[in-house]
C-alpha cells in the first residue's frame, strides 16, 4: 500500500488520512492507475470539484474541455516493461461481484439510451476548442525547430565543425559495444605486494576491489552455542597478545569452557575470551562488536595472527569496504571482512571487556558514535603529535580514510613514519579541544573565522558515520536520505517567502534622464542639474539611487553569460564600463560635493538594482523596529502567525558595562593627512595599518588587494581593517570609510519556519558589499559567564580578534622545527606509539608498526604500550597578549540579549552568504574591534542573510544544538 498521495505537489501533512484512488482521480493527476495508489482528502476534493464543473458544462451544452485541469503532473514509465500489470485495462472476469455486474449493465444501458444529439454537440464544441490549441502547439514546435537550426548553424560556425557528424555518432546504433565480463577471481588475488623505495615498507596496489558484494547483509548478528570438540581461538597470555587455535574440551558453565591449545596446555576461559574459528557470518559486524582480526606488519612474520579489538567503523565506499578496528594493544588498522573472526560473547557494556589501556578511549568513542571529531588533513601539512610521551612536529605523508600517516620532523638521526587515527588525542588539535570541552560551560560564539582552514592547516570537523551509511552505490553517490532532509529544510526556509513577490521598480518619469552625448570635458557642471540629495534616498534601493538621479544602467546582450557587461550612462551622456572609470568620473564632476559614493554603482550583470521583494501589508507586524535610529527603516514581517519579536532596546552603537575600560580619547588615535579621499594607499597612514598587518604573517600576504576595493570588501582581512577616523583630514566620502556609514541596505526581519527570527534583504546586495554591524553591551569574560548562566548565551559572542591573530602567529612558528637535545628517538624496543600503524599498502590496507618484541612477554608479563587515550601535557610556546593587558578580564564579549541592533538576528548557515570582519574605527585598542558583516557573494532580493557562527562542535560538554540551515553542506549540528 502506498504511504503517500499520488499528487506529487500535495501539501498535506505526512500523517494525513489516505483513501483508495479511482480511475478518474488517476486520470486527473495524469498517473497510471494502480490498485495500491492512495490519495488524500484535499486532492480528492479537487478532483470532485473538477468533475462537477465538467458535468455542469455538459448539462448546459458547453464544451467540457473549457474546464482547466490544474494538475501538471506527468508520470514517465517504461512502455517496454512486459512485466507491468495493466490495472487500467478493465475489471477482472474472475470472481465478479453480482451487484457490481448488475450496476455495470445499468450504466451501459443508460449511456446507450442517452440523447445522441447531446454527444454530437459536445464533439463539435470540443473541436472548436481544441483546434486553436493544436495550432498553437504546432506553431510552437516549428518555432523551436527553427531556433534549433539557428543554434546548430551558430555552433558550426563558432567551432568550425560539422554537427551532422556529431549527431550521427550520437544516434548510430549499428555498432553496439559488447560487454565481456572478466572471469571470477578469488579474494586472495585482489591484492599484490609491490616493493617501494621508502624503507622496506610494503605498498598495496589493488585491482578494482569488488566492493560490497563480498560483504554479508546488514542485520542482527547471531552467535551459535559452543559445544565439546568445537575449534575456537582462545586468549593465550593476555588481551595484548595474539589468540591461538584451541579445542573445547568441556563446558564448565554456560559462559565458561575448558579448552586445550595445540601444545597440550589446558585452561578455562570465558566466552569473552573465545572466538569462532570459521569465517561465516550471517550479518555484518556492527560498531562496538568484539572481534579478533589479523594484525600484520611487514617486519614481523609472527604478527600474521589474530589480535582482539572492537569494530570502530563499518565498511563503506569511502574506506574501500573495510572495517576499522581499535585493537586492545593500542593499535589501529583497516581489515577486510574475511580476515575477521567473531568473539563468542561480550559483556553488556562492551568497554568492560577492553584492556584498561584503551578502555576509557573506547568508552568515550562508543558513547558519541556515530558522531566523532576528526582532524581534516591535506598532504604536506604540519601538525603537533605525541611520540614517546613527547610532542613533536609531524608532516602528513599519506591519507587513508580515517587514518593519517605522519612523518616526524624533529627527531635526530632517525626517520619515523606512523599511521594514526585522525580522531586520536595524540594529535594536538584533538587534544586541545578535548581539554577545552572540559572547561567551557557555555556556547562560545566567535566573531572570527576558522583560521586553520583559511591557512590550510589541519582543522577539526564533526563526522557522522550514519550520513554515509548507505553510500555504497558509486553511480549514485549522493546520500538520498540526507538530500531529502536538506531539500525539506530549504522548502521550510522558503516558507516565509511564499506570499512575497519579487518586483521590478519603475523609475519615476520626472527623474532626470541622460542627455545625448556631446564631446566635452566632464566637470562639476555635468552633475549640477540632477540635484542629488542623500536625504531623499531613504526609501530607495541603494544601487538604484544613481538611476533616480540621471544615470542609466544597461547590460549588453550576449549568447555567453560571462561575456555580458554592464554599462552606465552618465547624466551628460558619457558611457562608463568599470569602477575605475566611474570613480574617475565622480572625481571630475565634484565627488567631494555631491556625496554620491562609488559603492552606489555595481558592474556585476547578475545584480539587478531595481529588483525588490514586495511583502503584503497584512504580514507587516512592525513598521520600523529601529524606531528611526537607522537611516533605513527595518520592518518586521510574519506570515506564519501573529508573533512579534521580544522587546529589545535598539541601539546603533556599542555600550560599555562596569569593568570594561574602553578609552575613546581621540588623542590616542592615529590619523591621516589625506585630501584625495585616501586614494593613494601608500601615503594614507590608516591604509598602511591595514596593509602591513598581513605582511607580518605567513600565507596572509599573497593577495595583492588587501582591504577595501572601491568601498567593497571581497575577502576577509584576518589581521583587521583600520578605517579612517575623526582625527583624519579626509572627507566622509573617503574610500576607507565604510562600516562607520549609516545603514544603506533595505533589510527586513521575518519569522522563519524553525530558526526563530531571521533577516532578509529586500534588494540585491553585490559581492563584497557592506551589510551591517553587530552591536551590543561590552562585558568582561567573568561577567558574561555569570549572566549567561541565568539568561542564556544565544546572543553573545566573543571579541577574540587578538586570540585569532595569535593563533596565526603560533601556527607560523610551529612550522619551524626546533633543535632539542632531548628529542632524540629511543630504540625500537622502547618506542610504543599508542593507536598507531604503519602503511603497508596504499589504497587498500594500512598496517601497523609493531615492536619487534610484540609477541614476546617481558619478565613482569606486562606489555608496555602507550595508552590510546593519551593525556600528555600540551605546552604552548606563546603567552597571550591578553595576560599582559587584562589578566582578570580575559576575552571581552558583546552581549546583544537586552540591547542590540539588526545584527543580533542574523542566523547561522553552514553555507553562509556573509562573512565577519573586525574593523577598528573609534579606537585602535585591539581588544575592542567593531564587528561588521560583508556579502560573501551576490545576495539576490528576498534571500535570508546568514553567517557562520563558527561554534566548535563538541566544545561544550553535554550540550548539543541542531542546525536547521538546510544548506547543501549542512553539518546537522551547531554545537
Amino acid at each position: 500500500m502506498s504511504k503517500q498521495c499520488i499528487n506529487i505537489h500535495c501539501k498535506s501533512k505526512n500523517d494525513s488520512k489516505l483513501f483508495p484512488v479511482q480511475q478518474s482521480i488517476c486520470s486527473y493527476y495524469n498517473v497510471r492507475y494502480k490498485p495500491y495508489y492512495r490519495v488524500c482528502k484535499e486532492c480528492m476534493t479537487k478532483n470532485i470539484a473538477y468533475s462537477d464543473a465538467r458535468s455542469k458544462k455538459m448539462k448546459s451544452i458547453k464544451c467540457v474541455n473549457e474546464v482547466n485541469n490544474h494538475s501538471n503532473i506527468i508520470q514517465l514509465s517504461d512502455s517496454d516493461d512486459s512485466n507491468t500489470v495493466n490495472y487500467g485495462a478493465g475489471p477482472s472476469t474472475v470472481n465478479l461481484n453480482p451487484r457490481m455486474t448488475k450496476l455495470s449493465v445499468l450504466i451501459n444501458t443508460s449511456c446507450n439510451n442517452c440523447d445522441k444529439s447531446l454527444l454530437k454537440t459536445e464533439n463539435e464544441e470540443s473541436d472548436i476548442h481544441l483546434i486553436p490549441e493544436s495550432s498553437k502547439l504546432i506553431a510552437g514546435r516549428n518555432k523551436i525547430n527553427n531556433l534549433m537550426k539557428e543554434l546548430d548553424n551558430d555552433l558550426s560556425t563558432f567551432y568550425d565543425y560539422d554537427l551532422s557528424k556529431l549527431y550521427n555518432k550520437f544516434y548510430n546504433f549499428d555498432n553496439q559495444q559488447k560487454f565481456i565480463f572478466d572471469e571470477k577471481e578469488s579474494i586472495e588475488d585482489y591484492f599484490e605486494l609491490e616493493k617501494i623505495e621508502d624503507n622496506d615498507e610494503a605498498n598495496i596496489s589493488t585491482k578494482l576491489y569488488p566492493g560490497p558484494e563480498v560483504l554479508p547483509e546488514e542485520g542482527i548478528l547471531k552467535r551459535r552455542l559452543l559445544k565439546s570438540s568445537d575449534k575456537v581461538f582462545g586468549m593465550n597470555y593476555s588481551l595484548m597478545h595474539p589468540w591461538i587455535e584451541a579445542t573445547i574440551k568441556s563446558a564448565v558453565s554456560d559462559s565458561c569452557f575448558n579448552i586445550i591449545f595445540g601444545d597440550g596446555e589446558e585452561t578455562t576461559l570465558n566466552i569473552t575470551n573465545l572466538a569462532y574459528i570459521n569465517t561465516k557470518s550471517n550479518a555484518q559486524y556492527p560498531v562496538g562488536c568484539r572481534v579478533i582480526a589479523k594484525l600484520q606488519d611487514n617486519n614481523i612474520k609472527s604478527t600474521n595472527g589474530f589480535f582482539v579489538g572492537i569494530i570502530a567503523e563499518p565498511p563503506k565506499y569511502l574506506n574501500n569496504f573495510r572495517y576499522l578496528i581499535f585493537f586492545d594493544n593500542g593499535y589501529t588498522q583497516y581489515v577486510h571482512h574475511q580476515d575477521i573472526r567473531l568473539v563468542c560473547g561480550e559483556s553488556t557494556n562492551v568497554s568492560d571487556d577492553v584492556h584498561e589501556n584503551v578502555r576509557e578511549f573506547v568508552k568515550v568513542y562508543l558513547s558519541f558514535y556515530p558522531e566523532r571529531s576528526m582532524l581534516r588533513f591535506n598532504k604536506k601539512q604540519v601538525v603537533r603529535a605525541v611520540l614517546d610521551k613527547k610532542w613533536y612536529l609531524a608532516e602528513v605523508s599519506k591519507l587513508d580514510a580515517s587514518l593519517v600517516q605522519l612523518k616526524f620532523l624533529d627527531i635526530k638521526n632517525k626517520q619515523i613514519k606512523e599511521w594514526i587515527y585522525r580522531g586520536s588525542d595524540r594529535l594536538g588539535p584533538i587534544y586541545v579541544q578535548a581539554n577545552n570541552s572540559n572547561t567551557n560551560k557555555r556556547v562560545r560564539g566567535t566573531m572570527s573565522v576558522n583560521i586553520d582552514k583559511i591557512l590550510n592547516r589541519p582543522y577539526i570537523e564533526l563526522e557522522n558515520l550514519n550520513e554515509n551509511k548507505n553510500n555504497i552505490n558509486i553511480a549514485n553517490s549522493d546520500n538520498t536520505p540526507n538530500n531529502n532532509r536538506r531539500v525539506s529544510a530549504r522548502l521550510k526556509q522558503k516558507a516565509g517567502k511564499e506570499n512575497c513577490v519579487i518586483k521590478i521598480i519603475e523609475i519615476p518619469r520626472n527623474c532626470p534622464k541622460p542627455f545625448p552625448y556631446e564631446n566635452h570635458q566632464c566637470s562639476d557642471s555635468c552633475m549640477l542639474r540632477v540635484q542629488y540629495n542623500y536625504s531623499q534616498t531613504k526609501n530607495m534601493n541603494v544601487l538604484s539611487i544613481p538611476l533616480h538621479f540621471g544615470f542609466k544602467r544597461i547590460i549588453t546582450k550576449s549568447k555567453y553569460p560571462k561575456s555580458r557587461k554592464v554599462i552606465y550612462t552618465t547624466p551628460c551622456g558619457y558611457k562608463i564600463y568599470n569602477e575605475y572609470e566611474m570613480y574617475d568620473y565622480l572625481k571630475k564632476t565634484g565627488y567631494h560635493n555631491n556625496q554620491m559614493t562609488i559603492d552606489l554603482f555595481n558592474f556585476d550583470y547578475l545584480v539587478n538594482p531595481l529588483s525588490f521583494l514586495s511583502v503584503p501589508n497584512e504580514f507587516i507586524r512592525i513598521h520600523d523596529i529601529s524606531c528611526k535610529l537607522e537611516f533605513k527603516t527595518i520592518s518586521v514581517a510574519n506570515n506564519l502567525n501573529d508573533l512579534v519579536p521580544e522587546n529589545v532596546k535598539y541601539i546603533i552603537k556599542r555600550k560599555t558595562t562596569p569593568g570594561v575600560n574602553l578609552n575613546l580619547n581621540l588623542k590616542l588615535l592615529c590619523g591621516c593627512d589625506c585630501t584625495d579621499n585616501c586614494e593613494d594607499k601608500t601615503k594614507c597612514f590608516c591604509w598602511q595599518l591595514t596593509y602591513k598587518g598581513p605582511k607580518n604573517y605567513p600565507k596572509m600576504s599573497e593577495d595583492p588587494i588587501v582591504g577595501y576595493n572601491y568601498r567593497r570588501l571581497y575577502a576577509p582581512v584576518h589581521t583587521g581593517i583600520f578605517e579612517c577616523n575623526d582625527n583624519c583630514k579626509c572627507m566622509k566620502t573617503c574610500l576607507n570609510r565604510v562600516v562607520q556609514e549609516p545603514l544603506k541596505n533595505s533589510l527586513q526581519m521575518f519569522l522563519t519556519q524553525n530558526k526563530g527570527w531571521g533577516v532578509r534583504t529586500l534588494a540585491d546586495i553585490p559581492k563584497g558589499g557592506f551589510v551591517s554591524i553587530f552591536v551590543g553591551e561590552l562585558r568582561t569574560e567573568k561577567i558574561a559567564e555569570s549572566i549567561c548562566a541565568v539568561n542564556g548565551d544565544e546572543y553573545l559572542a566573543d571579541l577574540d580578534f587578538l586570540k585569532t591573530v595569535e593563533e596565526i602567529k603560533d601556527g607560523y612558528e610551529s612550522c619551524v622545527p626546533e633543535e632539542n637535545e632531548n628529542s632524540t628517538s629511543s630504540s625500537d624496543d622502547d618506542r610504543n606509539p599508542g593507536l598507531t600503524i604503519k602503511n603497508k599498502k596504499t589504497m587498500s590496507k594500512s598496517k601497523m608498526s609493531l615492536k619487534k618484541n610484540l609477541p614476546s612477554t617481558k619478565a613482569n608479563d606486562k606489555h608496555q604500550l602507550c595508552n590510546t587515550n593519551t593525556q600528555h601535557k600540551f605546552d604552548s610556546k606563546h603567552i597571550s597578549v591578553l595576560k599582559y593587558l587584562d589578566e582578570d578580564c580575559g576575552v571581552y564579549s558583546l552581549d546583544a540579549k537586552a540591547r542590540g541592533n539588526i545584527g543580533r538576528y542574523f542566523n547561522h548557515s553552514c553555507d553562509p552568504n556573509m562573512f565577519v570582519q573586525n574593523v577598528f574605527v573609534d579606537t585602535h585598542d585591539l581588544r575592542f574591534p567593531w564587528v561588521a558583516y560583508f556579502a560573501l557573494s551576490h545576495i539576490p532580493a528576498g534571500d535570508e542573510l546568514t553567517w557562520n557562527y563558527n561554534y566548535a562542535i563538541g566544545s561544550v560538554k553535554n550540550k548539543k544544538l541542531k542546525c536547521y540551515c538546510g544548506s547543501k553542506n549542512c553539518k546537522g549540528r551547531l554545537l
